[in-house]
C-alpha cells in the first residue's frame, strides 16, 4: 500500500484539511469484483462506495473502541474497591459499610465538643 499527498502543508507535511489523499492498495480480483457491483448497484463511482464503506468501519472502530474505554465490570468495581479497603487499612481507618451508623456516631461526637464548649464558656 502507497500513500501519496497532495497539497500538503509546507511546515508540517500533512495535508492540508480540504485536501485529498491518494491511497494504493492491493485487493483481489474478486475482492475488486464484488466492490464494483456493490458501487454500481448503489449508484457510486468504485472511489465514492470505498470511501463511504472506510469511513463507516473507521466509525463504528472508533464507537467500539469508546464504548470498550467507557465499560465498567465488576471486576474493575471489586479492584477498586479492594484498592480502597487497602488504603484505608493503611491510614488506619476502620471502614464501616452502614452509613447511618457512621454520622450518629459523628453526631454525638459533635455534640460532645459542643458541650464541652458550653461548659467551657460558663
Amino acid at each position: 500500500m502507497t500513500i501519496e499527498k497532495q497539497d500538503s502543508n509546507d511546515e508540517t507535511g500533512l495535508p492540508k484539511e480540504s485536501s485529498r489523499i491518494t491511497i494504493h492498495i492491493n485487493i483481489s480480483r474478486e475482492l475488486f469484483r464484488r466492490l464494483r457491483i456493490a458501487a454500481s448497484h448503489n449508484q457510486l463511482w468504485l472511489t465514492e462506495y470505498v470511501e463511504q464503506a472506510l469511513e463507516e468501519a473507521a466509525l463504528h472502530e472508533a464507537s467500539r473502541i469508546q464504548r470498550e474505554r467507557r465499560s465498567v465490570t465488576c471486576k474493575t468495581l471489586e479492584e477498586l474497591l479492594e484498592i480502597r479497603e487497602e488504603i484505608m487499612r493503611d491510614r488506619g481507618v476502620e471502614l464501616s459499610n452502614d452509613s447511618t451508623e457512621m454520622l450518629r456516631q459523628q453526631r454525638e461526637e459533635r455534640t460532645l465538643q459542643l458541650v464541652g464548649e458550653l461548659w467551657e464558656e460558663l
